[in-house]
């Protein structure tokens, strides 16, 4: 967290007043002007006001209640608190008391840091008022981080987790690749997303009666390496892997009877083997089929499921929520399921991924490991920056993000990142130290980032380690 540094100054200053007023009977008659400040990294003057000139000398205690912040770390008031606790004395005909806070930090975004000062005594010659009790909660304005180093933890070398990375707080979320199986999208079109991430695949039926048995179709696969060339692999049951919405394999029409059920390939468990330092194992047992229909509910959606030979389905309402990219759901729970978060609050997303490969003799789908997605959808772009062909990544600086950087068709593409920054293949992967990325996140923040491992200090794999560095 960046730290900003000011002079600090403090003003206690004594208005004196012509009339003599009787002492202070209550506690309502001290009280802090204000009662919430938003403080940035500028000093702040808080006053303190008297109903009536005070007759006689005396002192003021102030409590002082820090949340998420420390004393000297992220602010200072001048006197020193003495276990939480300041004392300013004032002298007779006081109308007013004022002294400055200086903040020496920013919250992080998504994060909550506050100081409240409350008024807990006065003592006016020998009268003291123990309860007086008037306060101000001062609140650190948010500042995305400056320089950070993460490690996005996948869950070692069966890569069990996706793993959201917001940047600009420096918040990682991590959740099951397999705890759910559709992604209902939020936006104003109806298309839904499949789980790429443990090997997914569907296929339109020429029916809309989820009521018929529908037969299972082993073509209806990621392609897979066979040892004499890949199985199966058809690009046209998965979806785009550009994360253009419109390029899912599941529409839902406005018109019911336009709306047929899809066969679903359930794709694959975790893998459970542990695999070697160096390797990884992401896939396990397979999952299974279901058949599927989906419809139209208002602007919600209705989704129906099955077994492919039941002629009973079940049914739920999914209602879009445009806080999030996707709703989520689960087969296993039979509900919905938190799994990325708002839509505004990621900007990578660390996944096994199933991306359309070009094998010579035409595009396939493949399951890739090591895969960084950006959050398109919700407005992050990123670009790839070669070492050599300008500035290093030391020299990167602000000045070197123009308005066209992000401009182009693959800065808005989700595998802006993907697996161009490792060599090899899954089990002899490598770091390549010859690029880096800016990456401009949904709120306009632009970093430089770089990677600088694939694996633990034991060589498990699913440990990605990454710098970044906030430009603008």
């Amino acid at each position: 967290m960046k730290k900003f540094f000011i002079l600090f100054t403090i003003v206690i200053s004594v208005i004196s007043a012509c009339q003599n007023d009787d002492a202070l009977v209550n506690n309502n008659q001290v009280s802090f002007t204000q009662q919430t400040v938003q403080v940035d990294t500028d000093p702040v003057t808080l006053s303190i006001a008297f109903m009536n000139p005070t007759s006689d000398a005396g002192e003021l205690t102030i409590r002082v209640t820090p949340t998420n912040v420390e004393y000297d770390t992220d602010f200072t008031i001048d006197p020193a608190p003495e276990e939480e606790l300041i004392t300013i004395p004032f002298e007779a005909q006081t109308s007013n008391l004022s002294f400055t806070f200086q903040p020496l930090t920013t919250a992080v975004e998504g994060q909550q840091k506050s100081v409240t000062l409350k008024i807990v005594a006065i003592t006016l010659g020998a009268v003291a008022i123990p309860e007086a009790t008037s306060s101000v909660d001062l609140d650190f304005g948010e500042a995305p981080v400056a320089v950070n180093t993460l490690t996005a933890n996948m869950g070692g070398g069966n890569l069990t987790n996706q793993v959201y990375v917001d940047l600009s707080s420096g918040i990682q979320t991590g959740v099951l690749r397999t705890s759910w199986d559709l992604a209902f999208y939020s936006g104003d079109d109806f298309r839904v997303r499949i789980n790429g991430s443990v090997r997914m695949a569907v296929k339109q039926l020429a029916t809309n009666n989820i009521e018929d048995v529908a037969e299972v179709d082993p073509a209806v696969a990621v392609g897979e390496d066979n040892g004499s060339g890949i199985e199966n692999g058809n690009i046209g049951f998965t979806d785009g892997p550009n994360g253009d919405i419109n390029s899912t394999v599941i529409a839902v029409d406005a018109t019911e009877s336009d709306n047929n059920v899809y066969l679903v390939n359930l794709g694959d468990q975790l893998g459970t083997e542990i695999p070697a330092a160096g390797e990884v194992n992401p896939f396990g047992a397979h999952r299974g089929w279901m058949k599927i229909r989906i419809l139209r509910d208002g602007d919600n959606y209705k989704l129906r499921y099955a077994e492919p030979s039941s002629a009973t389905y079940t049914e739920v309402i999914i209602e879009k929520n445009d806080e999030f990219n996707f709703t989520y759901f689960s087969f296993d729970s039979g509900a919905t399921v938190s799994v990325e978060p708002s839509k505004e609050s990621w900007d990578l997303n660390f996944t096994t991924f199933t991306d359309h490969v070009d094998v010579g003799s035409g595009f396939v789908s493949l399951a890739v490991v090591d895969f960084v997605a950006i959050n398109n959808l919700g407005g992050a772009r990123a670009v790839e920056i070669l070492e050599g062909a300008g500035p290093s990544y030391e020299e990167f600086a602000a000045e070197n993000v123009t308005t066209s950087l992000f401009s182009g068709a693959l800065a808005i593409d989700q595998r802006a990142i993907g697996t161009s920054w490792r060599n090899g293949a899954p089990n002899t992967a490598s770091v390549k130290e010859d690029r880096f990325y800016v990456v401009r996140d949904p709120a306009g923040n632009v970093y430089k980032l770089r990677f600088i491992s694939l694996a633990n200090e034991q060589g498990q794999r699913g440990h990605i380690t990454f710098e970044y560095e906030l430009l603008q």
